[in-house]
């Protein structure tokens, strides 16, 4: 096992297979008569109060290492070269390691286009400025793992500082913030409490992706397992969600391809975070990568046929059943 946690959490990742989650339990209704061309079907969204063409973006993955830095150059270049936004992996690591850095700023240096920074909560109001400022960042991500942290040895044992951090971030920092999970899903306790923050937007990423609970087991060689008790499927959070009014939602955490990506926006979602899809790319060169996301692109328009429907929009008003 490497010495580096970055390099671990990415070797570890990349060996998990997909498996199967609750959007495989969502089924949606299709029409033959959908009186529209692919030629009329329109992706473009918001994200965090910026346009966007599609209704996804490149998820926080890496950052610290050699390895990193190559992850992050390559992905940059995707997403540079379809406009895509793009949440680093934890800069925390920059305050411990200064030689890090520049795997971070590779990511500006190729992308012209929205870049969200990423900090765990023990963060201050300061080094969420710096972290920005490092990388032009156009947003900043706050990521909460508490049962990550606890089974990890080197991880975080204190916790105090969490809300009180957020809270200034939220009301001093002048750019969105997105406040997130890492793969088991937040709760619905923890939304109420974000609410109070003044958090506005959330990604829920929930389970049914990369489990961080599983890597860090492989690590250490505990099974932790049991631990997923704790988890939420990225289905059933946006499911219990949809009522929310106040917040705007994204979903991350077992988004495997484009009908997980529609079905995400049929149950509330703005858009989707994707980590592991991105990985697989970067072992692609980079011409087969950007085919690989054109298919992409072309397969979320052939389902919004499909379904008969245009615009993302018109897909809240598609119906579902749970089976």
């Amino acid at each position: 096992m490497s010495k580096n946690r970055k390099d671990d959490h990415i070797n570890i990742a990349k060996s998990f297979k997909k498996k199967s989650n609750m959007f495989d339990k969502i089924l949606l209704e299709g029409t033959d008569l959908p009186d529209l061309s692919m030629d009329d079907i329109d992706l473009s969204t918001e994200f965090l109060g910026m346009k966007v063409p599609y209704p996804f973006y490149i998820n926080a993955m890496t950052g610290g290492s050699e390895k990193a830095h190559k992850i992050n150059e390559f992905l940059s270049k995707i997403a540079d070269h379809f406009n895509l936004p793009m949440v680093t992996g934890s800069q925390s690591i920059m305050f411990k390691d200064p030689s890090s850095i520049d795997s971070f700023k590779v990511i500006r240096n190729n992308h012209k286009g929205i870049i969200v920074g990423n900090i765990n909560p023990n963060m201050t109001l300061e080094q969420a400025q710096v972290a920005v400022s490092t990388i032009q960042a156009n947003a900043l991500s706050i990521h909460l793992n508490v049962i990550q942290e606890l089974v990890m040895n080197e991880g975080d044992r204190d916790f105090r500082l969490w809300s009180n951090h957020i809270e200034s971030v939220v009301k001093h920092l002048n750019k969105p913030v997105i406040v997130k999970q890492v793969g088991l899903g937040l709760s619905l306790k923890t939304i109420q409490k974000i609410k109070t923050l003044g958090v506005k937007y959330i990604d829920v990423s929930g389970s049914g992706g990369t489990s961080f609970i599983d890597i860090e087991s492989t690590r250490s060689a505990k099974d932790y397992s049991y631990l997923n008790d704790f988890s939420i499927d990225t289905a059933q959070a946006l499911i219990n969600l949809k009522n929310e009014k106040d917040l705007e939602i994204y979903a991350s955490g077992g988004i495997r391809h484009p009908l997980d990506v529609i079905k995400s926006i049929i149950l509330g979602a703005k858009a989707c975070g994707l980590s592991k899809w991105f990985l697989d790319l970067t072992d692609l060169e980079f011409a087969a990568a950007v085919k690989k996301f054109e298919e992409f692109i072309e397969d979320l328009k052939k389902i919004m046929l499909i379904l008969g429907v245009s615009s993302l929009k018109d897909l809240k008003q598609v119906t579902y059943n749970i089976v």
